[in-house]
């Protein structure tokens, strides 16, 4: 009998873990379930014991010392001995035949190293917002057409995914030294392994966008940009080295990430230093002249009010563009 085991890494997520819990154990199909809990400083303990209580057959384990956003989910994954495992994040929900229907599509498609469906995102009270859907039909891409297509990001609609244990098993998991865009990074060397993905074009999870009174979700910024940049240079640009392809498509992508992220530096809770941290991180990146125009720009008082339209950009950039690089400089 086909095996499968639902895998939620957790770290200060009371108020959402037990619903997250509860749909892993609604599945229309059995599955093992694995809740890592990674030292927990909230009531998550109480959460799981009130949950074993219910359910006894949840694996359930707290860590001592903090493993970190990569380590823990990458610990968690490895430890079930099924076919196939779900990555759940805590703060988001399974419809009851999610696993049934990604589990059926991994089936069709051997080849396929996880598989992926459409999402509908709520809010950090469960408000419904937007549905999230991929620009593509559903079925299978190859590892080759997956390469490419990530490029230009980690193309899910959330990560929430099913693996088919042998892919991630063959690339060893996530990289444990990680701080951001881990997922992506695991999509880029299942795909670099030989491994094709398959979409399922259905509503089969709820994915959570919310943030803290502290605004932590745009604090870790600096973490995403080093994230996307190191996705780029020890993922993607090996993978296209060994194929022989171009790399100018990963060096477009990066410049037009930089100028996309460079959006952060108008948020007043950075300090100079994050601020300065920010632009050395996004110059690494992906420098360019639009990327130090932005900055300029970023920097002029009217900035903020006053937002030029995209010709108007194109042409303030061709014409005073040599001033402002001695200006920035």
């Amino acid at each position: 009998m086909t095996s499968v085991a639902i895998c939620i890494p957790t770290f200060n997520q009371a108020r959402y873990l037990e619903t997250s819990v509860r749909s892993a154990m609604a599945q229309t199909c059995p599955c093992e379930v694995w809740v890592s809990d990674d030292a927990s400083t909230d009531e998550t303990p109480e959460v799981m014991a009130r949950l074993l209580t219910e359910y006894p057959q949840i694996h359930y384990v707290r860590h001592t010392k903090n493993l970190g956003i990569s380590s823990n989910p990458g610990w968690v994954i490895q430890q079930p001995q099924t076919e196939y495992v779900v990555r759940l994040d805590s703060d988001d929900e399974l419809h009851p035949e999610y696993v049934e229907n990604l589990l059926d599509a991994l089936l069709r498609y051997p080849s396929a190293g996880y598989a992926h469906a459409g999402v509908q995102e709520v809010d950090g009270n469960g408000r419904k917002q937007r549905l999230r859907l991929l620009a593509r039909n559903g079925g299978l891409q190859s590892g080759e057409e997956s390469l490419v297509a990530s490029v230009t990001g980690y193309g899910v609609a959330a990560n929430i995914c099913m693996f088919r244990r042998v892919a991630i098993q063959q690339i060893d998991y996530y990289r444990s030294d990680m701080r951001f865009a881990e997922d992506w990074d695991l999509a880029v060397r299942i795909a670099d392994a030989g491994w094709g993905n398959v979409y399922v074009n259905e509503i089969l999870a709820n994915y959570r966008v919310w943030d803290t009174p502290t605004n932590a979700r745009s604090r870790r910024k600096l973490a995403e940009i080093e994230g996307c940049r190191r996705v780029a240079e020890e993922s993607l640009i090996p993978a296209f080295k060994r194929r022989g392809w171009s790399q100018a498509p990963i060096k477009e992508s990066r410049r037009l990430m930089a100028l996309t992220h460079a959006q952060s530096l108008r948020l007043k809770q950075f300090s100079e230093t994050e601020q300065f941290d920010l632009r050395l991180a996004l110059s690494r990146l992906g420098d360019s002249m639009a990327l130090r125009w932005k900055f300029c720009w970023i920097r002029t008082p009217l900035a903020p009010v006053f937002q030029l339209p995209t010709n108007l950009v194109a042409f303030a950039k061709a014409w005073c563009k040599a001033a402002l690089f001695q200006i920035c400089r």
